[in-house]
């Protein structure tokens, strides 16, 4: 039997209340069928794009865990730390197939007594009191894991499951910003957040028939029009350079419009008012080549 019990501060209870054994199925039910339902759509969505990029061995996106391998064999050519996520892939599989399974290994070894004790007729309480939620078992139970090695097992796998988990989060979040940018670009950061927090699977299957995208490119064209900088020119490799002006006047002088320069501006004050005169000894202040050093 199955009690649900909630208590207040100071340990009343508030409700005590009997759950059936058809209730209980009907949650696992419930949530087993939420779970594949996600499962499926996520594989469908990942071995689409992985057959439409032509990556080969597409079928292991339907493998748990080691789907992340298809994921960034089919990001190719964007890089983790250095190094593309193609030639990263297995390394990324691994951490996040240990993060998934030491989770799952902790929690049988905290929680099947208690499911074999239920499923033998055993009463267990869900307790949600004061000190957080708790089970409460009858007093036959008796829990055979509940051993030195056990405990130290778990305390091992909690704390490598803490840093396995800090991992993870960086590399799903990583991988999901990758996938999107290359599928999704028009709302990759949304769509990533979205992700991290359980709906991967049904962006994954929404955008399985999408085709690849250049990023950078999609950036250029969105921002800047298709050819041309942020400064509204066409790029240096094409026809005339970025400021406005044809490469084929390259060869005219850059401040050709103070050819028809006036006289100097303060001649009046120079012996006769005559430009080029100047000084005292009224030498004529000139370069050796001739030109003028007030319009170099």
């Amino acid at each position: 039997m199955l009690n649900l019990i909630i208590q207040s501060d100071n340990n009343e209870i508030i409700i005590n209340s009997n759950v059936s054994g058809g209730t209980v199925i009907f949650f696992a039910v419930l949530v087993a069928a939420f779970y594949i339902a996600f499962y499926v759509l996520r594989s469908i969505g990942i071995y689409k794009l992985a057959k439409n990029q032509g990556v080969e061995n597409a079928f292991i996106a339907w493998i748990p865990c080691v789907w992340m391998y298809t994921a960034c064999k089919i990001i190719g050519k964007g890089r983790f730390f250095g190094f593309t996520a193609e030639n990263a892939a297995v390394w990324v599989c691994v951490v996040f197939s240990v993060a998934t399974i030491v989770p799952l290994a902790s929690n049988f070894l905290n929680y099947f007594p208690y499911v074999m004790y239920y499923l033998q007729g055993g009463e267990i309480s869900i307790v949600n009191g004061a000190g957080g939620i708790y089970l409460d078992t009858g007093s036959d139970f008796i829990n055979h894991f509940d051993t030195y090695a056990v405990i130290l097992t778990l305390r091992i796998l909690s704390v490598l499951g803490y840093l396995l988990r800090i991992a993870e989060i960086f590399l799903t979040v990583t991988v999901y910003i990758a996938l999107f940018k290359k599928f999704w670009p028009e709302h990759y950061i949304l769509a990533a957040v979205l992700s991290f927090f359980g709906l991967f699977p049904i962006f994954a299957f929404a955008i399985r028939d999408k085709k690849a995208v250049d990023f950078n490119e999609y950036i250029r064209r969105r921002y800047y029009g298709a050819g041309f900088t942020p400064y509204g020119n066409r790029y240096y490799g094409e026809r005339g350079n970025p400021y406005g002006q044809s490469n084929g006047n390259a060869g005219s002088e850059p401040f050709g419009e103070f050819d028809n320069r006036p006289d100097e501006p303060f001649g009046e004050f120079s012996d006769g008012g005559k430009k080029g005169n100047g000084g005292e000894n009224g030498e004529e202040r000139t370069d050796r080549d001739g030109n003028d050093d007030y319009f170099q």
